[in-house]
């Protein structure tokens, strides 16, 4: 029998003992019904009020049959409430959490919560964005409440999962899971729904790239592939690895890549890049443009001509950029 259940059997009782009480007394004294009735109130909760009427000697005999069996059902009753509030603490944990997930927009959804999407999950946070984390284990996701993140409980290639995440709302998604063909799952069910959504996926294996980016992903990781090259950069080019180690270690300074789109309004439209000054205005460096065009140049020269819509690829610190970012005008 389940807590509810026990409370509700014992509450019947209650009310049982409540009403053969108030009979007892209106044929062994006589009394008058409400009278009885608060007697027996009295009586079973043992407040220690006077006696309503004078008791005989069969009266007293029945007080004390429905104290005896009045305090051992109150204290019963009393222990299976408390026993159903603390079986229901968890779903009104479940239902607050669901209310809280409802009323999110332009977050993000994190798929999986191993290491690739907890630090994922880390970054996002940290950036002040709302994140929700799906993973369909129940440790994992116990992991994920408890460094303090939103968790829905499921797998993530299921659609109602990530309904249930706020796919529909949602800014972005990273689908981050060990398995290659679950992330691909994930993301052709992302995209089908919500063709505007920026997608990034993680790829264990070098042939799962190209599928994912087929499927819809707006771009692409492999941990193992992006490890191999860090691991080559720090072995063939010393002066190389300190830069590196500035921008992914972050002991110094961190140092961030930004995308920069030149309106026709902008003030660098048709400026070149010694004109601009921006090294000297901002600190951030450009290290490429994407003309409107599609030509990608890496390393621009300092006499190339910012073009209205084209792209600037810039790096430097998060104060560097904020200063580029109003100089342009705005961000891809």
């Amino acid at each position: 029998m389940t807590a509810q259940q026990r409370l509700t059997a014992s509450g019947l009782l209650l009310l049982v003992l409540t009403v053969v009480g108030t009979l007892g007394y209106v044929f062994i004294e006589g009394a008058p019904v409400f009278d009885a009735f608060y007697m027996t109130i009295i009586t079973v909760s043992t407040v220690g009020f006077e006696e309503v009427f004078e008791l005989s000697s069969v009266g007293r005999t029945w007080s004390v049959v429905l104290v005896v069996l009045g305090v051992g059902l109150v204290f019963y009753t009393a222990t299976a409430a408390i026993e159903v509030v603390i079986a229901n603490q968890p779903n009104r944990r479940k239902r607050a959490l669901e209310r809280e997930i409802d009323n999110l927009s332009s977050h993000y959804i994190v798929c999986g919560w191993g290491r690739v999407g907890r630090n994922a999950w880390q970054h996002i946070a940290d950036e002040g964005e709302s994140v929700v984390v799906i993973d369909s284990d129940p440790g994992r996701c116990e992991a994920a409440t408890a460094a303090g993140a939103l968790v829905v409980e499921g797998n993530a290639t299921s659609y109602e999962t990530l309904e249930k995440a706020g796919l529909e709302r949602a800014a972005g998604l990273v689908a981050s899971v060990a398995d290659d063909s679950d992330n691909l799952v994930i993301v052709l069910s992302a995209r089908s729904v919500r063709p505007d959504l920026l997608i990034t996926a993680r790829a264990n294996e070098g042939e799962a790239e190209e599928k994912l980016v087929l499927a819809g992903a707006d771009r692409v990781v492999a941990p193992p592939k992006v490890g191999g090259h860090r691991l080559a950069a720090l072995v063939l080019h010393r002066e190389l690895a300190d830069f590196v180690d500035l921008v992914h270690g972050g002991r110094t300074v961190e140092f961030k890549v930004e995308e920069f789109l030149i309106d026709a309004g902008s003030a660098l439209a048709g400026v070149s890049l010694r004109e601009s000054h921006i090294r000297g205005r901002s600190g951030a460096m450009i290290f490429a443009v994407e003309e409107p065009g599609g030509g990608l140049i890496v390393n621009p020269d300092p006499d190339l001509v910012f073009l209205a819509g084209a792209t600037v690829v810039a790096i430097g610190t998060d104060q560097q950029l904020s200063r580029l970012r109003e100089l342009v005008g705005s961000t891809v």
